[in-house]
């Protein structure tokens, strides 16, 4: 085993941790996580309806963080603990493909309909 084997796993695992924190964020804190959901020099101040984008944008956080999280710890268990079967791991990453593909589509969607861009 070489030093990066669990690279993968650990990126995964920070990533869908980041992802659910946005929507623990935007969920009870009332919160936007810039980064996460909107374009780099957007004004969270702009928003048309905030409630409205808060409830619009959670599931998706919440679906990619949920699905991303799965991905790395699948990855770091086959990586450290016990061989799985290659076909999970090809249906996990089609999964957070899937994944990201729905989270980017769907934000652009919500962001236009609030911010208008």
């Amino acid at each position: 085993m070489s030093g990066l084997d669990g690279i993968f796993g650990l990126i995964g695992v920070g990533c869908g941790l980041y992802c659910l924190y946005g929507y623990y964020m935007l969920r009870f804190r009332g919160e936007i996580v810039h980064s996460l959901f909107l374009p780099k020099d957007m004004n969270i101040k702009t928003c048309k309806d905030f409630k409205g984008y808060s409830s619009e944008a959670q599931k998706p956080a919440l679906i990619l963080g949920v699905i991303v999280l799965v991905y790395g710890a699948v990855d770091l268990y086959n990586t450290y603990v016990n061989r799985v079967a290659a076909g999970l791991l090809a249906v996990m990453i089609v999964l957070v493909f899937a994944a990201i593909v729905f989270f980017s589509v769907r934000m652009k969607k919500i962001n236009k309909k609030y911010f208008g861009i």
